[in-house]
């Protein structure tokens, strides 16, 4: 029983040492700045809602991981998706996909070193009372492609974290590799100038309104698919497809607008409509 905790606790080490090197596994590594954002997109049809929050969890079987949840609703659709990354390069370890509407399902992925397991789950007559115990409708593994070593495959809602760090070093891309369904991409996460953007936010629960202009640092996502991709291409941000950009506060580096293309509507932006900064992020603006 011994060598088998012991085996567990060394599991994440073995299969992702670049995520975990360098840094003692209790750091808190790249802090964004923010613990939670919400979004939201107005259409003629319907208003597209969305809150990302990021935590730290430091008794996790894998160890300290860090928790990025996922909500999202349009119309009578909802999404619900949990992520663990690993604290200091936001690689992906596990990833929780549940989405409900005309159909429900749960999509389960788990990441090794070489490959990933994709497993969809689907309610039945007999499914039990929780997703997690829907009977198994899929199965799949996923051969993650040769990136080189130090390369890092990450989802891509962690790029609204990563983000901030193109600005801390401008004419230095970041690149990181995203993984989506069954998909690859390699992505290049480049500084794009600065712009005055209209917000209308609020902080911490209301007691703080931010209205009026701010410096915004554009970061512009340049992607590629990895490898030969598996299904039609489908890399999207927060609902968004094509030419995709963060616009980030320069002083906060809260994404206050991502911007891109959205189904039947074209060239769009999904504003921040409320935020809770991190105590990295000093809890409020200046």
């Amino acid at each position: 029983m011994t060598r088998l905790l012991a085996m567990t606790l060394l599991m994440p080490l073995l299969l992702f040492p670049e995520a975990y090197a360098g840094s003692p596994p209790s750091a808190h590594g790249l802090d964004p700045g923010w613990r939670e954002l919400f979004f939201e997109r107005r259409s003629m049809w319907a208003t597209a809602r969305s809150r990302v929050s990021l935590g730290m969890d430091e008794h996790d079987p894998f160890g300290p991981v860090r928790v990025l949840r996922l909500e999202g609703s349009l119309a009578s659709n909802t999404e619900e998706e949990t992520q663990l990354l690993a604290p200091h390069s936001y690689a992906l370890l596990q990833r929780d996909r549940l989405t409900r509407g005309k159909n429900q399902r749960l999509k389960q992925y788990r990441y090794g070193a070489d490959q990933v397991e994709r497993i969809r789950r689907e309610p039945d007559t007999s499914a039990g009372p929780t997703p997690e115990q829907w009977p198994v409708s899929s199965r799949r593994t996923l051969p993650v492609p040769a990136f080189g070593e130090g390369s890092v495959v990450t989802s891509a809602q962690a790029l609204l974290a990563l983000a901030g760090e193109v600005i801390g070093a401008p004419g230095e891309p970041l690149i990181v590799y995203v993984h989506t369904d069954v998909n690859f991409y390699r992505v290049r996460l480049v500084a794009a100038g600065e712009e005055v953007v209209d917000v209308d936010y609020s902080l911490a629960g209301g007691s703080q309104r931010v209205r009026g202009k701010r410096t915004a640092a554009l970061v512009r996502l340049e992607a590629d698919p990895a490898g030969t991709l598996q299904d039609p291409p489908d890399l999207t941000l927060m609902g968004l497809v094509g030419e995709i950009s963060i616009a980030l506060d320069k002083q906060t580096r809260l994404p206050l607008q991502i911007r891109g293309l959205a189904p039947r509507l074209g060239k769009t932006n999904i504003s921040l409509t409320a935020a809770e900064l991190s105590q990295q992020g000093g809890g409020e603006m200046p």
